[in-house]
């Protein structure tokens, strides 16, 4: 008997899984997750969980204005996924401090009140010794910090698990270790996918495939420029008080989470499919982390990780048909904001397989610009 799938969803990373749960509790059947690997396991393990939205300097360009209909949308994400699973992603609300150690920085932070009033009526330029009245544990050498309060914190793996247990529930399969080799076409619908367990016939396709996106996309003949961004954390035991809110200095930083432990992270790398992390990219991290709070230096190591993020030609996700393809929409490309940007995605990836018209603009994500 021949397998079919009414909508198939290549990739089972934190995209992949979130389009299946929003199928999913719109009531879709006939949905298959196919992943190469394991669910969540290239670049959402090595994701800290920041809920960071946009910082200031990008609210109102394409990123910002979607980063911020996600971030809206993950508390009833959250609790419907509660709901539905019994599985609870930790969502919490932390505040952010974008820190500045240097005139320099501190001059691209520290803008005008009414700007800052503009992006949230709480946001506001703190001086070294607010700074250290609201987190005295801050190295002192730090001149002030821009405090940010829309930043939330989720914990990654179980948010990947709760999507993923969610769709099956409702219905659609997860086929692990299941690898897409080829594809069948009838002028311009793709009518079946060939994987390492045989012929799949599809109705409808997404490619969410992550850092392998670029890969894959070569066998529907689409020129998709994504490849893999290597980004590794650190992670720590802070036994005594370390700190309540996200620390953030150019694109490190350090979150602290509920059960004690500390994410250090994140290095941006290119660097082929490789995920181990590196005695440089520790070291790095680790001197951050005790130059930005020195009792950091007591705590207790507890290892290291890496993962895949998927990153585009111009650092802007991939999210819209497919240039020629009828039946194919893509969904990749979102780099080191795939666990914020989860929401939002799937919605508009299910609006467009139901022939809707999504909420937010996508023109700025259209893979067709590429092609252009």
């Amino acid at each position: 008997m021949q397998e079919s799938a009414e909508i198939a969803i290549i990739g089972g990373g934190i995209i992949g899984c979130a389009v299946a749960y929003q199928l999913a509790a719109r009531g879709h059947w006939g949905v298959t997750v196919l992943e190469r690997d394991r669910v969540g396991g290239q670049a959402m393990v090595a994701f800290a969980g920041l809920l960071s939205g946009a910082p200031p300097g990008r609210h109102g360009d394409p990123f910002g204005a979607l980063a911020a209909a996600s971030l809206e949308r993950f508390p009833r994400v959250a609790a419907d996924l509660r709901e539905r699973t019994g599985i609870d992603p930790e969502l919490r609300h932390t505040g952010a401090l974008y820190l500045a150690l240097t005139a320099d920085e501190e001059a691209a932070l520290r803008l005008p009140p009414d700007t800052l009033r503009q992006y949230h009526p709480e946001c506001r330029w703190l001086e070294a010794r607010e700074l250290r009245e609201l987190e005295p544990e801050v190295s002192p050498l730090l001149r002030g910090a821009l405090y940010a309060p829309w930043e939330w914190q989720v914990l990654s793996p179980r948010l990947v698990q709760a999507y993923a247990r969610a769709a099956a529930l409702a219905g659609a399969r997860i086929r692990e270790t299941v690898e897409v080799r080829g594809v069948e076409r009838d002028g311009d619908r793709v009518t079946a996918l060939l994987t390492s367990d045989g012929r799949l016939a599809v109705g409808q396709v997404v490619l969410a495939a992550g850092a392998w996106s670029g890969h894959l996309g070569r066998l529907f003949g689409l020129s998709l420029p994504v490849g893999p961004l290597r980004g590794q954390i650190v992670r720590l035991a802070a036994w005594g008080p370390a700190v309540r809110h996200s620390l953030y200095r150019g694109e490190l930083y350090i979150g602290a989470k509920a059960d004690g432990t500390v994410a250090v992270g994140s290095t941006e790398e290119l660097a082929s499919f490789d995920r181990r992390p590196t005695g440089a990219g520790v070291a790095l991290l680790s001197r951050f982390a005790v130059e930005t709070v020195p009792a950091l230096g007591q705590a207790t190591f507890l290892d290291a990780w890496a993962g895949l993020r998927p990153l585009s030609e111009d650092g802007l996700p991939l999210i819209g048909r497919a240039p020629g393809l009828a039946n194919v929409l893509v969904a990749t490309g979102h780099a080191r904001n795939g666990v914020l940007l989860s929401p939002v995605t799937a919605e508009a990836v299910a609006d467009l397989l139901e022939g809707r018209r999504p909420a937010v603009d996508l023109a700025p994500f259209d893979p067709a610009r590429f092609a252009r």
